[in-house]
C-alpha cells in the first residue's frame, strides 16, 4: 500500500515538470489502462509517475548508490518492475484520494490548467489540491471527536482573561510610504479628509469600499477577528500593530470611529469599532477549541489509515501490459491481491529511496498543509506577524 505522506512527496515534483509539459493539453489520456471500483485510469497518469518521477528522477539515485545502469534493461529489469509496480499503485491511490474526497463533497476544477497540461500533470495538480482539501477535513473530524472538560476550559479562561477577551474592528487603510514626508502628508490629509466625512455622516463601510487600500476594503473595511488587549489576534498566533490595537481599545463605544488618524508602519487608518467579547460564557468555546489538537503526523496517520481500507476494499481492475512488473506472478507469490499490500511489490523500497532524494525540497508533509493567515505578512493588513 502506498501510503499518504510518500504520496505528498512525489507531487512536489509536479512543479519541477509544468514547464516542460506545456506544449500539450489533457485532451489526450491516452488509453484506459485499468479501473478503479469502475473508474478508469489512465496510461497519461501512469506516465507521469513512471517516466516523469521514477525512471526520469531516480534512475541517476539507482545508479550512484547501487550500480543499477538503466541503459542496460537486463541488469535493471528488478528495479523497474518495481518502478513500475510503485507507479501503477500511485496511479491507483490517485483514484482513491478522488473518490474519498468526493464522499466529503470536495472538488476540484481549473479548466486554465487542464487546457494548459497533459492530463497526466494536470492529474497530480488536481490529486494535490483535493488531497490538501481532505487533510483538512480529516482534521476538523478528529478535532470534534476530542472532549473538553468544563472544568478544564474554565481553568484555561481563568489564567489570563485578558488573552481570550477581545475586540473587533473594520479599519480604512491609507497606505503610504511613511519614510516619505511628502507622501505622509498627502496620506493624513485624505484620512483626515474620510473622518470629516464620517463626522458629516457617511457609511463606515461605503467609505472603506471606496478610499481603503487593505484588502477589507471589498468587505466594507471589517476585520474578521477579535484582538486581545496584547495585540494579538484571539485563538491565533497573528498580532496586530500596536497602534492599531492601542487606537482600538481606546475606543470606548461601539460604533465609535477614530477620530484622528492612526499612523502604522503600514500607512494611516481610520478604525472603527465593530464588538466587544468578553467574559467566560462569550468565548468559552473559542477556548475550548484551543485545548483541542491533533498532531500534523496523527492526521495523515488517519488518512492513511483510511486510503488503505479503501485501497483494501477496492476493486481495481489492470489492463496494461507491463514491460516487467507480473501482477499475476505477485499475486501468486503473496497470495494477496496483485494490487494490495507493501510486501507485494516492495513499494516502501521505491519511496523510501524517493523520500531521501526529495527531502531537501520538500519543506515535509507540507506539501499539502499551507498557512491560513494569507494576509500575515500583508503590509496593507493590520495583521502583523513581524512586528
Amino acid at each position: 500500500m502506498i501510503f499518504l505522506k510518500k504520496t505528498l512527496v512525489v507531487m512536489l515534483f509536479v512543479v519541477m515538470c509544468l514547464f516542460a509539459a506545456c506544449d500539450s493539453d489533457s485532451s489526450d489520456k491516452g488509453a484506459v489502462i485499468g479501473s478503479v471500483n469502475g473508474v478508469d485510469v489512465y496510461q497519461s497518469e501512469y506516465d507521469y509517475f513512471f517516466s516523469n518521477i521514477f525512471l526520469s528522477n531516480y534512475s541517476n539515485v539507482y545508479y550512484s548508490y547501487m550500480g543499477i545502469d538503466f541503459n542496460d534493461e537486463e541488469s535493471a529489469s528488478d528495479t523497474i518492475a518495481m518502478f513500475e509496480s510503485t507507479a501503477w499503485q500511485y496511479t491507483v491511490n490517485f483514484s482513491l484520494i478522488e473518490q474519498l474526497a468526493n464522499e466529503y463533497g470536495i472538488t476540484y476544477e481549473d479548466n486554465y490548467m487542464k487546457d494548459l497540461l497533459p492530463w497526466g500533470y494536470y492529474r497530480a495538480i488536481q490529486i494535490s489540491d483535493l488531497q490538501t482539501q481532505l487533510i483538512e477535513k480529516v482534521r476538523e473530524e478528529m478535532l470534534a471527536e476530542i472532549e473538553v472538560s468544563e472544568e478544564d476550559i474554565q481553568a484555561a479562561y481563568n489564567e489570563d482573561p485578558a488573552l481570550w477577551d477581545g475586540r473587533s474592528t473594520s479599519h480604512i487603510l491609507i497606505q503610504c510610504d511613511v519614510n516619505d514626508e511628502a507622501a505622509l502628508a498627502e496620506a493624513r490629509a485624505e484620512a483626515e479628509d474620510i473622518i470629516a466625512q464620517l463626522n458629516d455622516g457617511a457609511d463606515f463601510a461605503e467609505l472603506a469600499q471606496e478610499y481603503s487600500d487593505d484588502g477589507s476594503a471589498s468587505n466594507g473595511g471589517v476585520i474578521d477577528a477579535y484582538i486581545n488587549v496584547y495585540g494579538d489576534e484571539v485563538g491565533t498566533e497573528n498580532s496586530y500593530y500596536t497602534e492599531y490595537v492601542d487606537a482600538a481599545y481606546a475606543l470606548a463605544n461601539i460604533g465609535d470611529y477614530t477620530l484622528e488618524p492612526v499612523l502604522s508602519s503600514a500607512g494611516y487608518h481610520i478604525i472603527k469599532l465593530d464588538d466587544i467579547r468578553s467574559g467566560y460564557d462569550a468565548v468559552k468555546d473559542i477556548v475550548a477549541d484551543s485545548l483541542k489538537t491533533v498532531s500534523d503526523d496523527d492526521v495523515y496517520t488517519r488518512l492513511d489509515e483510511m486510503l488503505a481500507e479503501a485501497y483494501d476494499a477496492a476493486d481495481i481492475q489492470i489492463n496494461y501490459d507491463f514491460k516487467y512488473y507480473d501482477p499475476d506472478a505477485e499475486e501468486d507469490a503473496s497470495g494477496d491481491d496483485a494490487t494490495n499490500g507493501d510486501d507485494a511489490t516492495n513499494s516502501d523500497d521505491t519511496t523510501d529511496t524517493t523520500d531521501d532524494a526529495a527531502n531537501d525540497t520538500s519543506g515535509s508533509d507540507d506539501a499539502a498543509g499551507q498557512n491560513d493567515n494569507a494576509n500575515s505578512d500583508d503590509p496593507e493588513n493590520p495583521a502583523n506577524t513581524t512586528e
